[in-house]
Formats: C-alpha cells, sequence, structure tokens
C-alpha cells in the first residue's frame, strides 16, 4: 500500500521490509526508555549528591564546634596545671598542719578547680578546701606512668552524685598534686556549642564515660548515639561527641537539595531538549502525514496483477503516494517506516482501505478482481483491526474481494490473536498473501502454520531469472504447490522474465512491463481500453503498452 514509485529501470513498488519499521519502532522506544531512564538516574544521581554534601556539611559544621569545645577545654585543664604549679609542687610531702593555709590560698589563684589536694604515698593527705584527710589516691586517679593523668569521675567521696575531672600531676617518686575540677564549668563550657547549631555534645573519654552538656555522667557501657562525631583533643586524652541541632540538618538538606534539585531538573531538561531535537524531524514529518491525511494530500494508485498465461487483470494492488504541496511527491520509503512506529498506523491503513473499497466501487470493473491491500506488522495489534478490514470487505462490489498482504518476518512466532484473527477474516472471504518470499528470515514452517492462500516472489529473484536464476524460481512454486498456495511474481519489467517466470510455472505477474501504477479513473479507462482491444483483436494478447 505504500510503495515507492521508481527510475524507469526500476520496478515500481519497492516497499521496505517489514522489518525496517518493527526495527525502527524498536530503535525509537528504547531511545525513548534510556531518555527516561537517563533523567530518573540523573535526578536520582542529584538527590544523592544533594544528600553527600549536607551530610558534608553538617559534618563540617559538627567538627567545627567541636574544635573550638575541645579548645576551650584544652584552656581549663591546661591553666589549671600550670597555674602556680611550682609553689603547689613544693608544699607536697610536707606535713598538712604546715602547709594547709598556702595551700588555700595558691587554690585561689586556680581558676575551675574545686579543690587542690596533696599526695603522699599513694593517699591524699592534705585538701585546700577540708584540710587533713586520708582518701586513697586510686578513687581519683588510676596508676599511671603519665606526669599527669587525667580522669572522669561520676562522683567523690565528698560530693556524690556530682561529676568531677581530676587531674594528677606527679612532683617526685611518691608525692603529687591532685586537682579536682567541678564537672559543672565543662558541662557549662559544653553547652555554648548549642548556640552555633550543636544539639547535643559531651566530653569522652575511652573506657570511662562521657560527660554532657546537661552534666550528666554516662557511662561507657552505655552505648553511642548513632550519626555522633567525633573530635579529639590534640593536648589532653579527651574528645568531643557532638550531634548537629534537627534545625541545622534541615537547613543544610534543603540548602542542597534545591540546589543539586535545581541541577537535576536542568540536565532533565537538556536530556528531554537534546531528544526532542533530535526527533524533531520524526515528528514533524509524523505532523505533515497527518496533515495531508486530513487535506487530501495521500491519494491511491492501482497497478494490475495479471495471469502470466493470458495476460488478462486478475487483481490489483494498492499502493499508496503523498504529493505535498511544500515537497511534492514524497516516497513512502520515507514516511511510511515512521508512520508504522506510531500511532498514526491505524488512520493511514483505515485511509487506504475505505479509499479502496469507494474508488473500487465507483470504477468497479466487468471482470471478478482481488484487490491487494498491504498491512503492517502493528496493525494486527490495534484493537478493532478485524472489525474494519469486515466493514470495508462488506463495502466492496459484487465480485471484488479483500487480499491482505502481510510480511512473513512479522509472524516467526505463532500467538493466539495472530491464529484467531486468520481464523476470523478467512472465514469471511478475506484472503492472505505473503509479500516478499524467498528474503531475510524465511520460515518454510509458516506456510503450514498459516493458511496464506498467495506466496508473492520477492522481486530480486525476478531480476535474475532470465539470467540463470529460473530453478530458484521453480523451487519456489513447488514449495507453494505443496501448501496450496498460489505464486505472484512482483517487479517484472522485461518480455524474457515474463516469459521465464511462466514458463518456471507462475501464475501470477505484477509490474511495469504490464501496467505502471495509475489512479482508479485511469486504471479503469485503460483496462476498457485494453477490454475493447482484446474483442477486436482476439488473437493480440491483452496487456497494456509495455514501457
Amino acid at each position: 500500500m505504500y510503495d515507492t514509485p521508481k527510475a524507469v529501470s526500476e520496478s515500481p513498488r519497492s516497499e521496505p521490509p517489514e522489518s525496517a519499521p518493527i526495527r525502527r519502532g524498536l530503535a525509537l522506544r528504547l531511545w525513548q526508555v534510556a531518555a527516561i531512564l537517563c533523567g530518573l538516574l540523573a535526578l536520582i544521581a542529584c538527590a544523592m549528591l544533594g544528600e553527600y554534601f549536607a551530610n558534608r556539611s553538617v559534618e563540617a559544621r559538627e567538627r567545627l564546634i567541636g574544635s573550638e569545645l575541645a579548645a576551650s577545654v584544652d584552656r581549663i585543664l591546661t591553666g589549671a596545671v600550670t597555674r602556680r604549679q611550682n609553689d603547689l609542687a613544693a608544699l607536697a610531702g610536707r606535713p598538712c598542719d604546715e602547709i594547709w593555709r598556702p595551700l588555700s590560698q595558691l587554690q585561689t589563684y586556680v581558676t575551675y578547680v574545686r579543690a587542690i589536694a596533696l599526695v603522699a604515698n599513694g593517699h591524699a593527705y592534705c585538701s585546700s578546701g577540708l584540710g587533713r584527710i586520708d582518701v586513697p589516691l586510686s578513687l581519683y586517679a588510676p596508676p599511671n606512668s603519665a606526669s599527669v593523668t587525667l580522669e572522669l569521675l561520676r562522683e567523690t567521696p565528698f560530693q556524690p552524685g556530682v561529676p568531677v575531672i581530676t587531674l594528677y600531676r606527679a612532683t617526685g617518686n611518691d608525692t603529687g598534686v591532685l586537682y579536682v575540677i567541678d564537672g559543672e564549668y565543662i558541662s557549662d563550657t559544653l553547652a555554648h556549642g548549642n548556640g552555633y547549631g550543636a544539639q547535643q555534645s559531651a566530653l569522652s573519654i575511652a573506657g570511662v564515660g562521657r560527660l554532657n552538656d546537661h552534666g550528666i555522667f554516662i557511662p561507657a557501657t552505655q552505648p553511642q548515639d548513632r550519626g555522633t562525631t567525633r573530635v579529639a583533643s590534640s593536648t589532653w586524652p579527651f574528645s568531643i561527641e557532638l550531634i548537629a541541632s534537627q534545625t541545622f540538618v534541615s537547613q543544610a538538606r534543603w540548602k542542597y537539595g534545591l540546589l543539586f534539585g535545581a541541577i537535576g531538573v536542568l540536565v532533565d531538561a537538556l536530556i528531554a531538549a537534546v531528544y526532542l531535537l533530535a526527533f524533531a524531524p520524526r515528528r514533524l514529518l509524523l505532523s505533515a502525514v497527518q496533515r495531508g491525511l486530513r487535506q487530501g494530500e495521500l491519494h491511491v494508485v492501482y497497478q494490475p496483477i495479471v495471469d502470466m498465461a493470458s495476460r488478462a487483470t486478475v487483481g490489483v494492488e494498492a499502493l499508496l503516494r503523498w504529493h505535498s504541496p511544500k515537497w511534492g511527491n514524497v516516497s513512502p520509503a520515507v514516511f511510511m517506516p515512521e508512520v508504522e512506529s506510531s500511532a498514526l498506523l491505524g488512520s493511514v491503513t483505515r485511509f487506504m482501505l475505505r479509499t479502496a473499497a469507494a474508488e473500487m466501487s465507483r470504477y468497479a470493473p466487468a471482470l471478478p478482481l482481488r484487490i491487494t491491500v498491504n498491512i503492517a506488522p502493528k496493525d494486527l495489534e490495534r484493537k478493532g483491526f478485524v472489525a474494519e478490514i469486515l466493514s470495508v470487505s462488506n463495502e466492496m462490489p459484487s465480485g471484488i474481494s479483500l487480499l491482505l498482504e502481510l510480511t512473513e518476518r512479522f509472524l516467526l512466532s505463532q500467538n493466539p490473536r495472530t491464529v484467531a484473527i486468520f481464523e476470523t477474516l478467512k472465514a469471511h472471504g478475506i484472503r492472505f498473501a505473503i509479500d516478499d518470499f524467498g528474503t531475510e528470515h524465511s520460515n518454510l514452517d509458516l506456510l503450514s502454520r498459516f493458511p496464506f492462500d498467495f506466496v508473492k516472489i520477492d522481486r530480486q529473484f525476478v531480476r535474475q531469472v532470465d539470467i540463470g536464476g529460473a530453478e530458484l524460481i521453480t523451487g519456489i512454486v513447488s514449495v507453494a504447490r505443496h501448501f496450496g498456495l498460489q505464486v505472484i511474481a512482483e517487479g517484472v519489467e522485461t518480455e524474457a522474465q515474463h516469459t521465464a517466470l511462466r514458463d518456471a510455472g507462475v501464475p501470477f505477474g505484477q509490474g511495469y512491463f504490464y501496467q505502471r501504477p495509475l489512479r482508479a479513473q485511469h486504471l479503469a479507462r485503460t483496462q476498457a481500453t485494453a477490454q475493447g482491444a482484446a474483442q477486436t483483436h482476439p488473437d493480440t494478447p491483452s496487456h497494456a503498452t509495455p514501457r
């Protein structure tokens, strides 16, 4: 129904293989799927990048706050052990009664400490606040070879339930100074992080526990919260554990989510633009075909199919033509592959069927005639296709039957829907033909599995029939007869081809040698003239003037 007019030396019917539009349609769908997948991947990638950079931003903020808090605690601890350290070291080991008052005075110069105690022989024996005491040093600081030992305690014997940090600095073999720093000073320092975006913070000593910004001691056995950032002190053996506030986290996610979301939308827009630009010619072509249908630019021509023995016309093939006011005559090879892979196929097929029915009714021939209409692979998939065919068949004049020409390559696998279509249409007198038989993907098994009526030999074999290729034609004819099929040779261009095909047993032929495709009214006049000549000169072969 959509063959391509060729130069004089070529056959009038040059349809693209049915597999071409299928491959083109499949390629189009693959490109569409690829474009959609690329768009989705771009959005997913941007979402992941937004989440990644938001987390990086939150972590960077937590590390900045943690570093500032660690530096503040460093200053507290370092200031405690360095102020008046020589004077305090001179008091260690001396009797408490002699040095209690100087010890109390020196303690006032050391900030953030609750008390300073002197240590001798493993016991704290003199306190700046309580005077004479006798407490094992192990309650405040574990044995350690380091010159200064840091410890976090849940409480002390003198103030139960109040966390403290202790610093022990050895001043001799059996003497030293013990600093007791109130945990409230540390928790107050940690609480400053809340003003910079921290939700909670804590000072942690490995294996001991944590002191949070509310002054609560948390033992090391209690699991750490997920998502905690840890910043270690560069001076003392502790670290700051920090979790950013939900407000700051939400702000960071919104910020980077919007940023990378906008990038994702721009990338998707770019992908869509590239896709639309790449397939813009196809859209424009399909729009032009659709407009041509509405404005009557498309029409149908008919090429006779003749009896090889008598050269009498026994049928015609309906062929689609498009004359565009803008582009002139447009080859079906240009637009039909795109039409067959689009939603426009149904409209084009209906136009062909209805036009053929109407014109054959108006210019009905005197003799019985078969009218052949090509159907594309996707036509069989359309809802209502069977009803369309039956409606057109019922509109045909008496003596005219409908033959649907279908490529064999579409029916490589049998399926219930195809079988049902064949059975329904065959029951109503519709006949079927395999187009371009013998070309790629041929499958003889189809001839036994589907009720075809005709086999059309491709023109590439017809061209060789008079130069040594008659044996192949004979083989195809034998196969067709075995399955009860009749053979039509398309693309017959010379007397020699006609004779060779007839001698090979081909019953029907089609090509420029017999008649070019014509409009229905011109074909009717030509056939009338040919019939008149045959009646006047019965011994003259009845066929139109060859090229």
